[in-house]
């Protein structure tokens, strides 16, 4: 799942003030690492901010000395993992309902961060866990083709929690339920909902679930510090000076994910 917290693009590479009032060099760092509980530590990234209009590649830190730090005192140095100014320790396994804290020295400057992983999202519910649905062959089926009910996800939402789900197909070669288009290639359903305090989301099967098979539902959950974020990105917000970050001294997001899943079956008629 490292891979989809994603919905947060990289854009700390290119955020800069309005073009006359940006300095030409920035040498500020920036820092991205989502902790997630049951897994070890293995992509903290570090970064330099560059001006928006800069010609030079992304810099990427590789001499820095980076600790994190739990909540019972115990240092977990950080090592290059095999990417420039990515960073990790695989003996820190991650644990849910702790505090982390990450510092590092640049430029004489300590720059730090602290995070509370959360607890998973409980009683996480399915309206159904199986579908049918007839294949779609000829234009006829299309004709005869009755609506299917949505699929309802419900969980427990705590106050001031926030929470965002993912879907996908999680088949290695499933049929498409509309074969009439399935040589011209459909992508698996895999799709995220933005972060809300709700505690369900409605899966419209008709227009979202476009591939017979098995289907995993996560429910993540997520701190104010990665909502705060997103809104950022969602809102377009490009100065420095506006961008809401966690970490002291510098940019980015040190923030702590959790997550439970369920699964349901979608078959042929």
């Amino acid at each position: 799942m490292k891979k989809y917290l994603f919905l947060i693009p990289a854009l700390w590479l290119f955020w800069a003030c309005e073009e006359e009032a940006t300095p030409q060099t920035i040498d500020e760092l920036t820092v991205e690492a989502f902790l997630y509980a049951g897994q070890t530590l293995d992509s903290v990234k570090f970064w330099k901010i560059i001006p928006f209009d800069a010609t030079e590649a992304p810099a990427y830190p590789n001499d820095l000395v980076p600790v994190v730090v739990d909540e019972n005192g115990q240092a977990y140095p950080l090592q290059l993992m095999g990417e420039e100014g990515v960073y990790g320790n695989s003996d820190l396994l991650i644990e849910a309902e702790k505090t982390y804290t990450i510092e590092v020295i640049y430029h004489d400057k300590t720059i730090s961060a602290s995070t509370y992983v959360p607890g998973q999202p409980l009683r996480l519910e399915l309206s159904d866990s199986t579908i049918y649905r007839k294949q779609i062959n000829d234009f006829t089926d299309i004709q005869d083709m009755q609506i299917p009910d949505p699929i309802e996800i419900t969980w427990q939402a705590e106050a001031g929690a926030y929470y965002f789900v993912q879907v996908k197909n999680i088949e290695n070669d499933p049929d498409a339920v509309n074969a009439l288009f399935e040589e011209e290639g459909i992508e698996l359903p895999d799709f995220l909902t933005e972060p809300s305090s709700n505690s369900y989301y409605t899966i419209n099967v008709f227009r979202e679930i476009t591939h017979f098979g098995t289907y995993e539902v996560r429910v993540y959950r997520v701190n104010p510090e990665y909502v705060a974020l997103y809104e950022d990105n969602s809102s377009g917000a490009g100065a420095l000076n506006e961008i809401r970050t966690n970490v002291q001294n510098g940019y980015g997001i040190f923030t702590g994910v959790n997550s439970t899943r369920i699964y349901f079956e979608v078959k042929k008629l």
